[in-house]
C-alpha cells in the first residue's frame, strides 16, 4: 500500500512538472517574434487596386506590430512595401527613413477619413491591360496614383511625387474629420508615443533635433515663449551659481540651442547671410522684451492648424492685437509660420517705443495677464536683452575667460555708450591698435626677406602676409563678436568691415598665388635656357613666354581675385549687380581709350600662338633681318645687322611675312660656277663628278637631294649650278660649312 501510494504521489508531480514545461513553452512560443515568410518579395504595385491594397495592408501590419512591439522583421517588410508605393522624387528629404515613413504615416491618416470606393471599382490589372490606364484619382480628392514611365520601376503605379510632397498639407486639412467606421486609426500618435522614450539615447537626439512645430501661428507663438523664457531661465540660474568653465559652457550650450529655436520662428531673408546669427539672437530678445510688455491674446482667436485649413482664402498673416507685430507663413518654409521680415526689421523700433513700459503682470490692472493660463509657458524675461548686451561670451559670462575678468572690473566701466559698455569700448580699441600694429609688422617683415631672395622664392613669401593678414583680422572679429559680445549697429558694423577686409586679403592671397606659381615657372623657364640668348637674360627681363605668361596670370590673378571678393561681399547683403555693371561699363571705356595698346597687346598674344619666332631667332621680314632680341606687351625688338635697334608694334609684326632662319633644318648653299669655254666635254664631265664626289663625301653635306649641273652657256662661260643643303641650324655653322664647300670646289 505504501508502495503504490508513494508511485501514485511521484506520477502526480511528474505530471505537475510536465504541464509547468508545457505551459512555459507555449509563453515562450507566443512571444516568439514572427518571421516574414518571404523577405525578398517585391511589393505589388501592377495597378492602381494593387497599389492601393499593398500600402493599405502593410500599414495596417505596421500599425499592429507597434501594438504589440513583437514581429519587427514582419513589421520592416511591411514598411517596405508600404514606401515602395509612393513616389518622394519631389520630397524634401525624402531620402531620409524618417521623411519618408512620416509621408506614409500621413498617408494613412488621410485614407482613414475617406470613403474609399470598393476595390473592385479600383482599375485593376484587366482594366490596366485593356484600357492603358495612366492614372487614377482617389474620388473627391488630388491623390493620385500614375504609372511610373521610364526607369527600374517603368510600368509600376505609385502615389505621385506631387501627392507625396503635399501629404503634410492634406493632413492638417482633413485631420479634424473623424475616422471611417470601422476603422482603428491613431497610426500617427501611436508612432509617436513608441518613439517617446525619454530615457533612451534615440529620444534625447530626437530631443535635440526636434524641430521647431510653427505649423501654425498659434503653435508658433507658444512654441516662441516657451524657447525664450526657458533660455532665460538657464541664463539666470547660471548667473548666480558657482559653475566650473565646463558647467558654465554646458549651460550657454543649451540656452542658445533654445534660442537658435526661436530664431527659427523669424523670417531672416533680409539680414544678411553673414549677421544672421548675431542678429537672429537680438532680434529674438528684442522681440520677447515687446511680448513681455503686451498682454496675452485669447488663445483661441489666435489662428490654428484648423483655422488655417478651413480658410476660403490662403492665409496671409495674422496681426498681435494693439500691435504691428505681424505673423506669416515664411516664404523659405511652407507651412511654418514665423514673425515677418518686416516685424525682424523694427524689432528694435518696437523695442524703443516700448522700453520704459512694465513687464506683463507688473502693472495696475488684471487683464494683464487673465489669459496666460492658456499659454503653456507665459512667463515673462525681464531684463533678458539688457543683460545680453552688457555681458561678454554669447549668453553665459562664465563660459568664457572674459567673463572671470569682467566680474572684477570697477563698476564705471559698466556705463553704456551707445548701447556698448566702456569696457566693451576699451577692449575694442585694444583690439584694433594690437590688430593693426602686427598686419604691418607682418607686411614689413615679409617684404624685407621677399628682397633677399630670388623673384620666384619672393612672390611665394610675399603670399604669406595677405593670408597672415586675414587670419588675424578674422580672429579678432569673432573675438568682439562673441567673446566680448559687441551688439546692434556696432557689432553690425564691425562684422561687416571685418568681412570684408577679410576677403580683400583672401582676394589677394589668390592673386599672389597665381602670380607665384607664374615666377616660378619663368625662374624654370630661364635655368633651363629658352631660346638662344635665354641664358644671357636678367631676372626683371622677360623673354617671350615669360612675358606672355606673367600678363595672363596677372589678368587671371585679377578676375579670380574679383570673384572671390564679389561672393563674399554678397554675403554682407552687399548689391554686387551694379558693383558688375560699373564695372562693365569702366571696362567697356578703358578698352576704348588704350584700344592701340590692346590692338598690340592681342598681336602679342597672336605670335605667342603661332610662335613664328623666338628670342635669339634670325629673321627676315619685309625688306629687313635681324636677330629677335625681345618680345613685349606692345612691341618686339630686333637687332639688325647694322647693330640698330628696330622697333616693331606687335600688331603689324603679327599681320608680316617673316622669315624665319633660326628654325631651319637644314640651309641651302646654292651658287653658279663658271669654266672658261675652253673647257672640253671630258674635262667638264671630270669636274661634274668631283664635285660630286667631294659633297657626298662631306659629312655635313644632305645627299639626298644634291645636285651640281652644267645649267648653261654664260656670256663668257660654261655655267656649273650647284644646289646643295648644309646639315646646320645655326648661322654661324651654314657659314664655316659653305666656306669648307667651296674652298674644296676651288681644288677641284
Amino acid at each position: 500500500m505504501h508502495t503504490a501510494s508513494a508511485i501514485t504521489r511521484r506520477s502526480v508531480v511528474l505530471l505537475v512538472l510536465l504541464l509547468i514545461i508545457t505551459s512555459i513553452g507555449l509563453a515562450r512560443g507566443a512571444d516568439t517574434p514572427e518571421y516574414e515568410a518571404y523577405p525578398l518579395r517585391p511589393a505589388d504595385t501592377s495597378s492602381p487596386r494593387d497599389t492601393l491594397r499593398t500600402f493599405l495592408e502593410a500599414m495596417e501590419v505596421v500599425q499592429e506590430e507597434m501594438s504589440t512591439r513583437l514581429g519587427e522583421d514582419r513589421m520592416r517588410a511591411s514598411r517596405r512595401h508600404a514606401l515602395a508605393t509612393l513616389d518622394f522624387s519631389e520630397t524634401t528629404n525624402g531620402h531620409t527613413w524618417d521623411e519618408q515613413s512620416l509621408r506614409a504615416l500621413y498617408l494613412k491618416e488621410i485614407l482613414d477619413r475617406l470613403a474609399l470606393p470598393p476595390f473592385d471599382e479600383i482599375p485593376g490589372d484587366s482594366e490596366v491591360s485593356a484600357d492603358a490606364v495612366v492614372r487614377w484619382n482617389v474620388p473627391d480628392t488630388e491623390l493620385v496614383i500614375n504609372r511610373v514611365e521610364a526607369g527600374e520601376r517603368e510600368g509600376e503605379y505609385v502615389f505621385s511625387a506631387p501627392t507625396v510632397a503635399r501629404l503634410h498639407r492634406d493632413y492638417r486639412r482633413i485631420r479634424h474629420l473623424p475616422y471611417q467606421p470601422g476603422i482603428t486609426g491613431g497610426i500617427l500618435e501611436q508612432f509617436d508615443r513608441r518613439f517617446d522614450d525619454k530615457d533612451t539615447i534615440d529620444a534625447r537626439i530626437r530631443t535635440e533635433l526636434k524641430p521647431v512645430d510653427a505649423d501654425s501661428p498659434r503653435v508658433m507663438l507658444a512654441e516662441f515663449l516657451r524657447s525664450v523664457n526657458e533660455a532665460y531661465d538657464i541664463v539666470m540660474a547660471a548667473d548666480v551659481a558657482s559653475l566650473s568653465r565646463a558647467e558654465a559652457r554646458e549651460a550657454d550650450r543649451q540656452a542658445g540651442r533654445l534660442i537658435g529655436r526661436a530664431m527659427r520662428m523669424l523670417d531672416l531673408s533680409q539680414v544678411p547671410l553673414a549677421l544672421r546669427g548675431d542678429e537672429g539672437i537680438e532680434h529674438v530678445l528684442l522681440l520677447k522684451e515687446v511680448l513681455d510688455r503686451a498682454p496675452l491674446p485669447l488663445i483661441s482667436s489666435v489662428p490654428s492648424e484648423r483655422t488655417i485649413a478651413l480658410s476660403d482664402s490662403p492665409f496671409v498673416r495674422w496681426v498681435y492685437p494693439n500691435t504691428e507685430i505681424e505673423i506669416v507663413e515664411l516664404p523659405d518654409v511652407p507651412g511654418h509660420f514665423g514673425f515677418s521680415a518686416a516685424t525682424v526689421a523694427r524689432a528694435g523700433e518696437f523695442y524703443q517705443r516700448v522700453q520704459q513700459l512694465p513687464y506683463r503682470g507688473e502693472g495696475s490692472g488684471p487683464y494683464e495677464t487673465r489669459f496666460e493660463d492658456d499659454y503653456p509657458n507665459a512667463s515673462t524675461s525681464p531684463g533678458f536683452y539688457q543683460y545680453y548686451i552688457e555681458s561678454p561670451g554669447e549668453l553665459v559670462p562664465a563660459a568664457t575667460w572674459l567673463g572671470e575678468v569682467v566680474g572684477v572690473l570697477p563698476d564705471s566701466l559698466d556705463m553704456l555708450i551707445l548701447d556698448q559698455t566702456l569696457w566693451q569700448w576699451l577692449i575694442m580699441l585694444i583690439t584694433l591698435l594690437l590688430l593693426a600694429g602686427l598686419v604691418i609688422a607682418i607686411y614689413a617683415f615679409v617684404n624685407t626677406q621677399s628682397r633677399r631672395t630670388g623673384p620666384a622664392l619672393g612672390q611665394w613669401l610675399r603670399l604669406a602676409a595677405p593670408l597672415a593678414a586675414g587670419y588675424l583680422v578674422s580672429r579678432a572679429s569673432d573675438f568682439l563678436d562673441t567673446t566680448v559680445n559687441l551688439t546692434g549697429a556696432v557689432n553690425a558694423t564691425q562684422l561687416v568691415v571685418g568681412t570684408a577686409i577679410v576677403y580683400l586679403f583672401v582676394a589677394f592671397g589668390v592673386f599672389r598665388v597665381i602670380i607665384a606659381l607664374v615666377e616660378t615657372l619663368a625662374s624654370a623657364l630661364r635655368r633651363r635656357g629658352m631660346g638662344d640668348e635665354a641664358e644671357e637674360l636678367e631676372p626683371g627681363d622677360s623673354s617671350f613666354d615669360t612675358s606672355l605668361m606673367r600678363v595672363v596670370a596677372s589678368s587671371l590673378g585679377f578676375l579670380a581675385a574679383v570673384v572671390v571678393f564679389v561672393s563674399g561681399v554678397r554675403d554682407l547683403g552687399v548689391d554686387v549687380v551694379p558693383l558688375l555693371a560699373g564695372l562693365g561699363v569702366g571696362g567697356l571705356a578703358v578698352a576704348l581709350a588704350v584700344r592701340p595698346t590692346l590692338e598690340n597687346m592681342i598681336g602679342g598674344v597672336i605670335l605667342y600662338a603661332d610662335r613664328p619666332v623666338h628670342v635669339g631667332d634670325f629673321c627676315t621680314f619685309g625688306d629687313q633681318s635681324g636677330f629677335v632680341e625681345r618680345i613685349g606687351l606692345r612691341s618686339t625688338r630686333i637687332r639688325a645687322r647694322n647693330r640698330t635697334l628696330i622697333t616693331v608694334p606687335n600688331s603689324v609684326f603679327a599681320d608680316m611675312q617673316i622669315a624665319n632662319w633660326g628654325h631651319c633644318d637644314k640651309m641651302l648653299i646654292q651658287t653658279v660656277i663658271g669654266l672658261r669655254y675652253e673647257t672640253t666635254p671630258e674635262q667638264l664631265r671630270r669636274v661634274l663628278a668631283r664635285m660630286r664626289q667631294v659633297c657626298f663625301a662631306h659629312p655635313k653635306i644632305e645627299t639626298n637631294t644634291l645636285r651640281i649641273r652644267f645649267g648653261a652657256f654664260g656670256a663668257s662661260s660654261l655655267d656649273l649650278n650647284v644646289r646643295v643643303y648644309a646639315l646646320a641650324t645655326e648661322l654661324n655653322e651654314f657659314h664655316a660649312i659653305r666656306e669648307d664647300l667651296f674652298m674644296r670646289f676651288m681644288e677641284v
